[in-house]
């Protein structure tokens, strides 16, 4: 199941709206919940043309995003616990939350990616 070049830049431009709504100070209350469903609602669109239904691009729009957005928080959380001295009480908090996060994108980047298309085709 390799993914082509345009749902990596796909994937790339979900991220970058996902960040652009987190970065707005009154748009960040309501994008960072819904950054996810946003970013993929608009980059499905730059996925390019899988001969795969729907929900399975759907799924795999959401996973790269949920996977890529992981592989971020990993790498904040990892430099926290490095340069901070997080007592063990609250690093557990740390690592549940990176996961937590990135499960919640991933979910929310397939639901968006499979409204848009849903949308497109009705």
């Amino acid at each position: 199941m390799p993914a082509d070049e345009g749902m990596i830049k796909g994937v790339l431009v979900a991220l970058g709206i996902m960040l652009l709504l987190a970065l707005i100070p009154i748009v960040g209350v309501v994008g960072i919940p819904f950054g996810a469903f946003i970013g993929a609602y608009y980059g499905i669109s730059s996925a390019g043309n899988l001969r795969r239904s729907y929900r399975f691009k759907s799924v795999l729009f959401g996973s790269l995003l949920g996977l890529l957005v992981f592989l971020i928080l990993v790498a904040v959380a990892a430099s926290l616990t490095v340069t901070l001295d997080i007592s063990q009480r609250f690093l557990w908090l740390l690592w549940l939350s990176v996961v937590a996060f990135a499960l919640y994108t991933a979910s929310m980047g397939a639901l968006g990616a499979m409204y848009s298309q849903i949308k497109k085709s009705g």
